[in-house]
């Protein structure tokens, strides 16, 4: 009897070290594409606990005519409102992505909001950095279009820095997966996300959203997966951005006609505090 009940703890050992085992993720992505001059887009797929549906955009930071915009500072707060499909429209982004988080949330209509984390539109301050180690990761670009991802406090110099938005989270650091250390933001639940990355050169910029809490066709990523997508796309840094309800791609034709690329959660787009938006030159015809 003594050898059966060891037999069976061996056994109840196994079949525990088999569920705590991470399902590895696989990304596949179809070959880019250009939409303008200097973005390129693709789609994919990744497949781990569940499967995900990706949307991408690689923004060649070196090509003519490639320029950055966000959310400018209104309000009595940070900022208004507003979906990401109004921001493209009055900012005549070519593509578009919601960005970081903020309070409160989430009314289906403008309303004044506070923008956790730095957010810097046209070289203004809308949002000072955090002074808390939450909400100071973010994405800094200058006006020559030179890109890097990192923390920020109160004390760091942007007086360089062109447009900035803030994330939750690194999930992606020097090429390797990050995506673990920052549990903000249920990191490690399926959630429907967006992030942005940086290639290792710098030449390149990532802006991807990620669709979930929809069963049967894409259920969403934690942190730790969203890294493993940024990654295979080729980013050496990477940053999480606002998700859930928030997360949204948007881009516009040539008669400024604004299409939402992948498919918000709540079924409609949500007014969100900031966004991040990128003009480009529209292909030859």
């Amino acid at each position: 009897m003594r050898k059966m009940m060891t037999r069976n703890w061996s056994w109840l050992v196994v079949l525990a070290l088999i569920a705590c085992t991470p399902v590895q993720a696989q990304v596949k992505m179809k070959d880019w594409s250009p939409a303008y001059v200097g973005i390129d887009q693709a789609s994919g797929s990744i497949s781990a606990k569940y499967v995900s549906v990706i949307y991408a955009v690689r923004v060649d930071l070196k090509a003519p005519g490639i320029s950055f915009v966000s959310s400018r500072h209104s309000g009595t707060k940070a900022t208004v409102s507003d979906t990401v499909s109004d921001f493209a429209k009055k900012t005549h982004a070519q593509v578009a992505i919601n960005a970081g988080f903020f309070s409160p949330c989430c009314l289906e209509h403008e309303e004044d909001k506070n923008i956790l984390g730095v957010s810097i539109a046209e070289g203004k301050i809308v949002s000072p950095p955090s002074a808390k180690d939450e909400y100071n990761a973010a994405l800094l670009i200058t006006q020559q279009n030179e890109a890097s991802i990192t923390t920020v406090s109160p004390d760091t110099n942007l007086s360089r820095i062109f447009t900035a938005v803030a994330g939750s989270a690194i999930i992606v650091q020097k090429g390797e997966n990050t995506g673990n250390v920052n549990q903000l933001n249920k990191a490690a639940y399926a959630n429907p996300r967006t992030a942005v990355g940086v290639s290792k050169d710098g030449r390149y910029l990532y802006l991807v959203v990620i669709d979930g809490r929809k069963p049967g066709y894409s259920m969403g990523t934690s942190n730790s997966e969203t890294a493993e997508v940024m990654i295979a796309l080729g980013a050496y840094t990477a940053l999480n951005l606002d998700g859930g309800g928030s997360t949204t791609m948007v881009k516009s034709d040539e008669q400024g006609n604004v299409e939402t690329v992948n498919h918000p959660s709540g079924g409609a787009e949500r007014f969100d505090a900031s966004a991040l938006g990128v003009h480009a030159s529209f292909l030859p015809h």
